[in-house]
């Protein structure tokens, strides 16, 4: 369901503008699934149309600002074993053919990793602890902008409004769970949340 052209809430990815690349694939019942059991394969989902962060008439700040949440669920074939995790991401364009898999997320290679001219924002759920990117552990969420160096990570937690303490998560048990991600233009603030999928939003 399309709200305006910068909004919109799907419940289910059934007729959704959605253009899929690789093994990605939407399920009869509206399930989008990134990848499957295949070795080494890449799956994205793009929105199909651009999204204006600025329009001449407001102030560059302000339409920076931008929210999204959505349910995920990670599920190892094997228990414990997992791929490289998942990424939101945000980029000027659908052309990632030079991209690899793996601890790149089918988004950056060896060579293009860190270059400015990237114009690419992601919000990583990690699975697997790479030293080369200085990743804190192996299940962690981070704020990429041109690297898979993040910016600013975390071991995945969240926090119980009703306990009032940090819960632990693990990203690869199979759960479903929610993620808000949220930036503020004017603070220039980025906010990532997440939390299993029957809790409210964190406080």
């Amino acid at each position: 369901m399309a709200v305006d052209e910068n909004q919109f809430v799907y419940n289910g990815f059934n007729g959704a503008p959605i253009h899929l690349d690789g093994v990605a694939n939407i399920h009869s019942d509206g399930l989008l699934q990134l990848t499957n059991s295949s070795k080494h394969k890449i799956g994205r989902a793009f929105y199909k149309h651009p999204v204006r962060f600025h329009t001449s008439s407001s102030t560059l700040n302000q339409d920076l600002s931008f929210s999204t949440h959505f349910v995920f669920a990670i599920v190892p074939v094997v228990t414990n074993l997992s791929g490289h995790g998942m990424a939101f991401f945000i980029s000027p364009s659908m052309d990632f053919n030079k991209a690899v898999g793996s601890q790149y997320f089918g988004l950056l290679n060896s060579s293009d990793n860190g270059l400015p001219t990237n114009h690419l924002l992601a919000i990583e759920l990690d699975t697997i602890e790479n030293s080369e990117f200085n990743d804190v552990n192996d299940n962690h969420v981070g704020i990429d902008v041109n690297s898979l160096v993040s910016n600013v990570s975390a071991t995945v937690a969240y926090y119980s409004n009703s306990e009032w303490i940090n819960r632990s998560l693990e990203l690869a048990s199979g759960s479903p769970m929610h993620v808000w991600i949220e930036y503020d233009g004017l603070e220039n603030v980025l906010n990532v949340t997440l939390a299993p999928i029957m809790s409210p939003k964190p406080d």
